[in-house]
């Protein structure tokens, strides 16, 4: 009886490119620390690539310009707060209460971890036309997460009667937003913790049905 064959895995990626990746990895964690600290203008290439470890050739050749190490920081903030692991629950989730907690818990992650960073884009944004794209894009992936959660909420009938999906999609954007747990985090003393708790009862009370 023949036996059946079976597919060899496909080949990993090379120690080049993983060496490639892990240098980019190290230039974007040290242009974030850099932002942070001293913003964009106060910020150089020869900087962000003494930090890392490489020369300044190698930062154009593994990100690029130094906008294009700043455009690539929605990569890295998305990657360190791991959201795509939070979001997955949209997936699975069989109660419209689990649904609204995971912008809350995405957005504690972001802020808890990335904090530095967001502030630093939040701060620099107005004044410094450079720092604009990473809030624009920020923004733009917010909204959408946004939308897909007040679909998901609608599919289950669970968004309070009359409320259409567009303006659930809004509160959630605005409840969920970053800034918002800063205020609560600068003014009012809150946790991480709290943040998160707020946020989802809040997003819940706004936009669920009885």
């Amino acid at each position: 009886m023949p036996h059946p064959v079976i597919p060899p895995n496909p080949p990993g990626p090379t120690r080049r490119a993983r060496q490639a990746e892990q240098t980019r990895a190290e230039i974007l964690v040290a242009a974030r620390q850099r932002f942070a600290a001293a913003g964009f203008a106060g910020t150089s290439m020869k900087q962000i690539a003494g930090d890392a470890g490489v020369s300044v050739q190698t930062v154009y050749d593994s990100v690029g310009s130094k906008t294009d190490v700043v455009r690539s920081l929605n990569d890295l903030i998305d990657g360190e707060a791991r959201v795509w692991e939070v979001a997955a629950g949209l997936e699975t989730a069989t109660d419209a209460n689990e649904i609204v907690a995971i912008p809350a818990r995405i957005t504690r992650r972001i802020v808890e971890r990335c904090g530095d960073i967001v502030r630093a884009v939040a701060a620099g944004s107005q004044a410094e036309s450079e720092l604009a794209p990473v809030a624009e894009e920020g923004g733009r992936r917010h909204r959408a997460g946004a939308e897909k959660i007040a679909e998901l909420l609608d599919g289950f009938g669970a968004l309070r009667t009359g409320l259409l999906p567009a303006d659930a999609a809004r509160t959630i954007a605005v409840l969920a937003d970053f800034r918002v747990a800063l205020v609560l985090i600068d003014d009012f003393g809150f946790t991480f913790d709290e943040v998160e708790q707020w946020m989802g009862d809040t997003i819940a009370r706004a936009v669920l049905g009885e």
